[in-house]
């Protein structure tokens, strides 16, 4: 449908949450509230909203959605002020995020199934390619141990970098969220109360904007590695 009201647009996205996921384009202004606070000024964005109660805000550039809210989440919209406003809130932790269009340009929904993903290269596979070149995280990195055993879980690779500190490496094969940085920060922060000295780097092949916001205000560090290319290269090295 396009260029509906907002009365309209709320139908079908209610409607469509329920049937697959609803898509909505239009000049929106978003606000996100939680652990920490974010806003995105008005622009012309992509909404979806899934059966789950995922919630995407994607822009023109790059794959993952700039704010987003996960399964299990309420999402719902209505209108507010003559506005379609679509909200989403995650009990636990608590995060809320807060859509308002000022204009709509398209919305629909759409019947869409759900089904198993079968990956290439699992996540263990990253760790021990990984592992195989530690370069590829940093350049000097002394793996030390895989899968280390700790009172708050098992850290994937455990380093040592060119000046002795302790790297604590926590591995994502998709898009790092902020479960996996908080995750990291405990590791980390375990081995700076034994007087050690300890960075911490997430490796993922993407991050989500609210977890790239945690991941600084830790102080940790990222980087970006796809698993196909990482696979490729390790195979290739072998041969």
């Amino acid at each position: 449908m396009q260029n509906p009201s907002a009365e309209e647009a709320a139908r079908v996205v209610n409607s469509g949450r329920r049937r697959g996921l609803a898509a909505v384009v239009g000049i929106c202004e978003v606000v996100y509230s939680g652990r920490a606070a974010a806003a995105l000024k008005p622009g012309r964005r992509l909404v979806i909203v899934k059966r789950d109660g995922t919630l995407l805000v994607h822009e023109a550039e790059k794959a993952q959605p700039k704010i987003w809210n996960p399964p299990g989440s309420s999402t719902a919209a209505y209108v507010e002020g003559g506005r379609l406003v679509i909200k989403s809130v995650r009990s636990r932790p608590f995060e809320s995020v807060r859509v308002y269009f000022s204009t709509l340009d398209f919305v629909a929904a759409f019947d869409v199934g759900a089904s198993e993903l079968e990956l290439v290269g699992s996540e263990r596979d990253v760790v021990e390619a990984l592992v195989k070149a530690p370069w590829l995280i940093e350049e000097g990195l002394e793996v030390l141990g895989v899968e280390v055993p700790t009172d708050v879980g098992h850290i994937d690779i455990l380093a040592r970098d060119r000046e002795g500190r302790y790297v604590v490496v926590e591995v994502k094969r998709d898009v790092a969220t902020h479960d996996a940085v908080f995750q990291l920060a405990r590791y980390v922060e375990l081995y700076r109360k034994r007087g050690e000295r300890a960075r911490g780097i997430l490796v993922a092949s993407d991050i989500t904007a609210a977890a790239l916001e945690y991941l600084r205000r830790y102080g940790l560090e990222f980087v970006k590695v796809h698993p196909r290319e990482l696979m490729a290269l390790i195979d290739k090295k072998v041969s």
